[in-house]
Formats: C-alpha cells, structure tokens, sequence
C-alpha cells in the first residue's frame, strides 16, 4: 500500500487531540509521543517488569488509555497511518502479559473490555523476588535476572 500523506485537516486532528486531553492526562505531549511512550513500555514489559514498581502498573499503561481515548478524536487517515504500529505494540504487550484473574474466578471477565490493556499483568519481572505483588497477578509471574 502506498503511503499518504497527511494534510492540514488531519494535523489539526492530532493537535485537538493533545489539546483535549492534556487536562485528563496531566501533560502535552503528541501523537507520536504517546506512540512512543506506549512502545517503550511494552519493550520494558518484554524485558521484565521491575517488582519494585509492581504497584505503578496500572499506571504505566496511561499512554495506552491516551491512545484510546485520542482514536476518535484523530482522522482516519491519520488512524490508518498509525494503526499497523499499533496493533504490533498491542499484539507484543498481549504476548507479554496475561489476564488478571478476579479472586476466585477461573478466567478474567475484563479480558473482552475496552480497555483490556488495563487488565493484564507482566509474565516475567525482575528486582526483588521478595517483593509483594499484587495478588491479581497469577499465576506468578517468573522472576528473571
């Protein structure tokens, strides 16, 4: 497929976007910024997680929530554009996690939610494993150095 280019109208989308969201997200930051946030989280994450941060998770994920929550707002040319890179950082953050399981549940009900990157948790980690972790997260998961 032949790349397109983007126009005035599909910039401007990407500045409304960072403009309408800056007050919920706490910061300014673009598109691409965000894209990139995203895609150095999952290679941490493909890393292993640091335990010392276990708790921070769900926050680390902001960027992905931002990218969400900026897909509408965005034209669909610059959805198309972008959409292939995001799908691959989607696909290497679900091959690196797993679903959080609910107390007593066999399989996670928020595997099929909207925002499923919120309900997973890291396969592998590193740091202390003494470390306590969120009780969601299991099976546990294996410490590597």
């Amino acid at each position: 497929m032949e790349s397109e280019l983007l126009d005035a109208e599909d910039y401007a989308s990407v500045r409304r976007a960072t403009q309408t969201l800056s007050t919920r997200y706490h910061g300014v930051l673009t598109l691409n910024a965000r894209m990139e946030a995203w895609a150095e989280f999952v290679t941490d994450v493909e890393e292993g997680f640091d335990t010392m941060w276990a708790w921070e998770f769900s926050h680390d994920v902001a960027d992905r929530d931002w990218l969400h929550d900026a897909w509408p707002i965005l034209t669909e040319r610059v959805r198309r554009h972008r959409q292939a890179e995001l799908d691959a950082l989607d696909e290497r953050f679900r091959m690196v996690t797993a679903p959080v399981k609910l107390f007593g549940a066999g399989q996670s009900p928020m595997t099929g939610q909207a925002r499923w990157w919120r309900y997973r948790y890291p396969l592998k980690v590193t740091g202390d494993p003494a470390e306590q972790l969120p009780p969601t997260w299991s099976p546990a998961p294996t410490h590597v150095e």
